[in-house]
């Protein structure tokens, strides 16, 4: 595998430096170590929507100021033969999530432009030209979908069930804000989520515009009905291509946060009939529908576990005559996401984790097999012309940025069609990556990411940086981060290791589950079995080791705090401290099947379970970071764990962010905090080779 890893780097080294746009590189030029302005340097492609006849894809570019700790976005078409790119929109501010018009007309984006209260949908043509403002909600609009006919732009908005009209939205909005009283009463047993309350009463539904005149409708008033408060997106609905009918996300449990039942339901555009639960047969999560070319079927995923969030979703379709559903992936061990049906109606296409990797599958109507074609790289966002058999994708890995790629059937290799971070990328002398296979927990086969740095000398002796995800079921897949970037780390002189512990998606159901009711000891097992195959390699300096990780895996921190001193130091970001006040977190329903019980239920299970049991032996020098609007591990996990470790004479040292929450999205931001983490691990076990 490293031979191979190394062949595609070259590749596209070789890609990067013959075919880059721009000029800023001198030929020639040093190759240097990635750096964290690097990573705000990048140019951010989003996903890609491609026009019907194929021949172009439209993309949102974000590129951002660190110093003005600020961030823009236009709109850029991309030729879908790699020969074009061009600028479609140069404004400040944000030009998002542009969708074509399935009459290759318009390109609908949303932006907040002159005089704009808050960002709105705007449609512009292919050509150019100016931009045409369509919606006028009192809301900001998001997740645009276009109807076939290209008369109408659905989207979703968030408002008070209360104010079925703009009028009564403002003057209700006004007064809250005007208001001197800032309380919230809450009844609900989830009220915030995230870094946002959801507790105001809002509620996001679809809103129906209309393209010529503007007119916006809200299709669920009246319903009693609106989609999950949590990250409303375009998987949450979808309109049959006649236009007649509305299928939609919703829980059918009424209180948020005592349980969670999410089910399709359909409703009746003409307003002739009530919602209807189509997904009644399930007792746990239905999502993201999506209508056959024909009107005929619906395919949507389905979960069989409740309050699982990691249980395999399976991809099924619902004929809308009969009322039937199947599964089309019953032998595929993986977790589909995102599905698309291919234009001629006989086949869709997904994406699912498998083995390190995010893969696009394709599978037959009749649940033929769902196979893919695995490139050594994650792939995602696919997007597929409507009257040409073409597809346009986001294609990244650890040494590449998310790129903008198509593909004919029939053609032996993808083609890349944009070029924005050639000339950066082409600078970087990046580290080689292999795949590990070691015996883990129970003496099962355990994968590991290993990053090299850029400089790496097998016959010297290099510090090791065990990185631990978080989740704990979000496995690391090979892919371009911008938080956590092993690149980066490695850049510093580190041999990283980042372990697909037990509990990891994409390595099956089983593995998934493996750690249910018990959340620390297989994961523990497997990043010490993991430490023992790097203490067993040469060129690894035993006494120069250390860990770092966030929200599970900071929770990993603590935990091995107490049960190791093998490491010289810890990063703790975000973690998880104690589980009995990790009660405080904005989604709790879960925690009694990951955990096996409740406190009250077994408290003796869950104690077992939290690293503040095991203060006793915290003896290992930790950097905690936190921040403020972090709802999902609240501060004071992080606070609970630093000033534990301060009051046993633990070497600590606490980075608070009162403007971040669960992950640092501020470029300045960022840059502090991985000062803060390297000058930490430099402190301890130094970096580069051993003198």
């Amino acid at each position: 595998m490293s031979s191979l890893c190394a062949l595609v780097r070259s590749f596209l080294l070789l890609l990067t430096l013959v075919s880059a746009v721009n000029a800023d590189t001198p030929a020639g030029a040093e190759k240097r170590p990635l750096t964290v302005e690097d990573l705000w340097n990048v140019r951010r492609v989003g996903p890609p929507s491609v026009s019907p006849d194929s021949k172009w894809a439209v993309v949102e570019l974000t590129t951002f100021d660190m110093e003005k700790d600020d961030s823009s976005s236009n709109l850029w078409l991309l030729s879908t033969n790699g020969n074009q790119q061009k600028q479609l929109t140069n404004t400040s501010g944000k030009n998002s999530a542009p969708k074509w018009s399935p009459d290759g007309q318009w390109i609908a984006f949303t932006s907040k432009r002159g005089n704009d209260d808050a960002a709105q949908i705007y449609v512009i043509a292919p050509q150019g030209g100016e931009a045409r403002r369509v919606s006028h909600l009192a809301m900001t609009p998001s997740a645009l979908k276009w109807s076939a006919d290209s008369r109408t732009i659905y989207c979703i908005a968030w408002t008070w069930p209360d104010t079925p009209d703009d009028s009564s939205y403002r003057k209700k909005d006004k007064a809250q804000k005007e208001s001197k009283v800032k309380a919230i009463i809450i009844d609900d047993a989830q009220y915030r989520y995230w870094d946002r309350w959801i507790a105001d009463g809002k509620r996001p539904v679809i809103f129906a515009i209309d393209v010529a005149g503007g007119k916006h409708t809200n299709l669920l008033a009246g319903t009693g009905r609106h989609l999950p408060p949590f990250e409303p997106s375009a998987g949450d609905y979808d309109v049959s291509p006649d236009g007649k009918e509305l299928c939609f996300v919703a829980d059918t449990v009424p209180a948020i946060g005592t349980d969670i039942n999410l089910d399709l339901y359909t409703l009746p555009l003409d307003r002739k009939g009530e919602p209807k639960n189509i997904t009644a047969d399930n007792q746990a999560n239905d999502t993201h529908p999506v209508y056959s070319p024909d009107g005929q079927s619906l395919a949507f995923l389905r979960q069989t576990i409740k309050f699982f969030y990691a249980d395999r979703q399976r991809l099924m379709l619902h004929d809308r005559t009969s009322g039937q559903k199947r599964e089309l992936t019953a032998d595929l061990d993986r977790s589909c996401t995102n599905p698309r049906w291919l234009p001629d109606g006989k086949r869709l296409c997904f994406e699912a984790e498998d083995k390190g990797y995010e893969n696009v599958y394709f599978v037959g109507v009749q649940g033929s097999g769902a196979k893919s074609s695995p490139t050594g790289f994650s792939e995602r966002a696919m997007d597929l012309a409507r009257t040409d058999r073409l597809s346009v994708f986001l294609r990244s890995s650890f040494d590449l940025p998310p790129t903008v790629f198509s593909h004919r059937p029939g053609e032996k290799e993808s083609r890349q069609i944009e070029h924005f971070n050639d000339a950066l990328t082409a600078q970087w002398q990046l580290g080689k990556v292999e795949e590990v296979t070691f015996k883990g927990a129970d003496d099962e086969d355990v994968q590991m990411w290993v990053v090299y740095p850029p400089d790496f000398d097998p016959k010297k002796k290099w510090p090791l940086v065990q990185v631990v995800h978080g989740g704990p079921h979000n496995g690391i897949v090979t892919d371009f981060s911008f938080r956590w970037n092993l690149q980066l780390w490695a850049a510093r002189g580190y041999v990283i290791g980042c372990v697909n512990f037990h509990g990891s998606s994409g390595f099956g159901q089983k593995f998934a589950d493996s750690i249910t009711g018990d959340l620390g000891a297989k994961p523990l097992a497997d990043i010490l079995k993991a430490t023992d195959w790097f203490e067993r390699q040469p060129w690894i300096d035993k006494k120069r080791m250390a860990a770092a990780g966030a929200s599970y895996g900071g929770y990993l921190m603590a935990w091995l705090n107490g049960h190791t001193d093998r490491f010289k130091a810890l990063v703790c970001h975000a973690g998880v401290y104690s589980y009995h006040s990790q009660m405080a977190s904005d989604g709790i329903r879960g925690r009694e099947r990951a955990l096996g019980a409740f406190p009250w239920n077994d408290l003796a299970r869950v104690d077992r379970q939290s690293a503040q049991r095991y203060a006793a032996n915290f003896k290992t020098p930790t950097l905690v970071l936190h921040g403020e609007k972090d709802f999902r591990v609240p501060v004071t996990q992080g606070l609970e764990y630093y000033n534990t470790l301060k009051m046993k004479g633990v070497p600590a040292r606490l980075v608070y962010f009162p403007d971040e929450n669960h992950w640092i999205l501020k470029p300045q931001n960022s840059r502090l905090w991985h000062h803060e983490v390297f000058a930490w691990l430099d402190k301890y076990i130094g970096h580069g080779a051993t003198p």
